[in-house]
């Protein structure tokens, strides 16, 4: 069963790494805004896991108790943040990048921010477009890429689009494959929603209708304190959860392969309980 699990999480990995494209672009301004849109937030495409590699480090070895509640929650997490890390990463870098630069406006009444970005041995060059959606109050965002460092060589390729609301407090992603830059199948939506710094929803989607994965999600959310990690498998019907209270370290893992599914909780410590802490 955990061989089907983390087969579940790698094909959400490929599917998030091996991204593909959709049949349209996006249709150009017709009036160009005097100033430039603000960028969407990084967070819009990140997970925070810090807990469970942080808690995992301190104190796992420095007790006899039992702690397999947590440590399932964790084995699973280990796994998402790897396939998410792994995708997200560039993404993340490029909007980071772009932070620190000088946007124009350009004929096609957009603004780009040109410039380059490196990650690991892949050197890319960065054309991100945005302009403002008025009748929609949404801005448009277009993410072209080339480099040659990149197997295979990409040119001028539109690596991902989106739409944000006005203010930067909702959006949506979806991305192309890298690796068929000619594909041209939706395949991966990340839906997100940050109204403020305590709240956060992420929402990552397989919407490639052939795929056998298709209508599974992973959605990640912030509430103050509260943390919450669900994987939906749309074949089997079945969500899965594991949350935690990133303040007191409390936290349960409900999961289809674990406990035969039953709410399985630990404690401030991540000490094995028998129910909700007090």
């Amino acid at each position: 069963m955990r061989n089907l699990v983390q087969n579940k999480f790698l094909n959400l990995g490929v599917l998030i790494i091996f991204l593909a494209g959709i049949t349209t672009c996006e249709k150009k301004p017709t009036e160009p805004e005097a100033t430039a849109p603000n960028l969407p937030p990084a967070q819009s495409m990140k997970i925070d896991f810090s807990f469970f590699s942080n808690s995992s480090n301190s104190f796992l070895s420095k007790t006899t108790l039992s702690k397999n509640n947590f440590l399932a929650a964790a084995g699973r997490v280990f796994i998402i943040n790897t396939t998410v890390l792994l995708a997200s990463i560039v993404p993340t870098a490029v909007l980071v990048a772009a932070l620190s630069q000088q946007p124009k406006l350009q004929e096609d009444g957009k603004w780009h921010w040109i410039f380059t970005a490196e990650e690991g041995p892949n050197t890319f060059s960065v054309d991100l477009a945005g302009w403002i959606d008025t009748p929609n109050a949404e801005v448009v965002w277009e993410v072209y890429i080339s480099s040659n460092t990149h197997t295979p060589d990409l040119n001028n390729f539109l690596w991902y689009h989106g739409r944000s609301k006005i203010g930067n407090k909702e959006g949506w992603w979806i991305f192309h494959d890298d690796k068929s830059p000619e594909s041209l199948v939706e395949v991966l939506k990340i839906d997100w929603e940050i109204p403020d710094e305590t709240e956060r929803e992420l929402i990552f989607t397989n919407v490639k209708e052939s795929s056998s994965d298709y209508g599974d999600y992973l959605k990640y959310g912030i509430e103050l304190t509260d943390r919450f990690l669900i994987f939906f498998d749309s074949s089997e019907n079945l969500t899965n959860t594991i949350y935690w209270n990133a303040e007191t370290g409390e936290g349960y893992i409900e999961w289809f392969d674990y406990n035969d599914g039953e709410k399985s909780y630990w404690d401030k410590d991540q000490n094995d309980i028998s129910g909700p802490p007090a």
